[in-house]
């Protein structure tokens, strides 16, 4: 069936000069579902003994089956990047939203977004990283410590792997809202922010005292959003690259806290 292009371009138009707000929309809805959730394991965890650390050989038996089964959705994303060439009907609605984005966004908007978007620069999550690799490790956290950290470097690696099979060139613009260089597709703010952030709502649901676990997860959502649309705003990237880097950041992310429950509760049942 032929696609038309002239539909298709209307589209993205619309849904970029509508952006912004859109935007504040989806951070409202997900960060409170994401908070109810959170509350929802609470009630659920209160009913249950406190487990152990998890063990090392189990946590990272988990992780590299977790990190073949990611690499394997590679053919997935690559039916998905088919449609994101030149004229191809994904890479004509992204081409639209990201002009009218660049339209219609205020001023004062995109300039926050400048700023917000370096929560997911590369030197600030390793510094991140790190801080809360060594505090969760001198605190005598040693089987979080090493789960974090695999979390972080396992998408960092696989987040590489990714940008080199598809090799996407970014969005071209005049107006100099972001400089940036390396593939598109996916993004790597996107699936960093995933992952780091996420991983921290999960450390804070473990760790943190009963009054701030809720807040901690809700505040963690509302970073990984914050970060991955500002990619869209300052054009960095196209919605599909952030919607890709969000899927496969979720993915890991998910992986990532399966093996330390299972580690977790199998150490707790031995």
């Amino acid at each position: 069936m032929p696609v038309d292009h002239t539909a298709l371009t209307a589209l993205g138009e619309r849904i970029g000069a509508q952006a912004w707000p859109g935007f504040l929309v989806l951070l409202a809805v997900l960060t409170a579902g994401t908070g109810l959730a959170a509350w929802g394991f609470e009630h659920l965890r209160r009913r249950h003994a406190a487990q152990p650390e998890p063990g090392a050989r189990l946590l990272f038996g988990g992780l590299a089956v977790g990190l073949v089964a990611v690499l394997a959705l590679a053919h997935a994303f690559a039916e998905v990047a088919e449609g994101l060439g030149n004229g191809r009907p994904m890479g004509l609605l992204d081409e639209s939203i990201s002009n009218a984005v660049g339209a219609h966004t205020p001023v004062a908007v995109r300039d926050m977004f400048m700023w917000l978007t370096h929560l997911g620069d590369p030197w600030f999550m390793g510094s991140l990283c790190v801080l809360v690799a060594a505090l969760l490790w001198l605190r005598g956290h040693r089987g979080f410590a090493a789960g974090w950290l695999a979390a972080s470097v396992g998408n960092a690696v696989l987040n590489h792997v990714l940008k080199h099979i598809f090799e996407r060139a970014r969005p071209i613009h005049e107006e100099g809202f972001a400089l940036v260089s390396g593939f598109s597709f996916p993004s790597g703010h996107s699936s960093g922010s995933m992952v780091l952030y996420g991983m921290l709502g999960y450390l804070g649901l473990r760790m943190l005292t009963p009054r701030w676990r809720v807040a901690s997860v809700m505040a963690a959502t509302a970073v990984v959003i914050t970060v991955a649309c500002s990619r869209i705003f300052v054009r960095a990237h196209f919605p599909t690259d952030v919607l890709a880097g969000l899927c496969s950041g979720g993915a890991w992310l998910a992986i990532c806290i399966a093996s330390i429950e299972y580690a977790r509760h199998h150490r707790r049942t031995r």
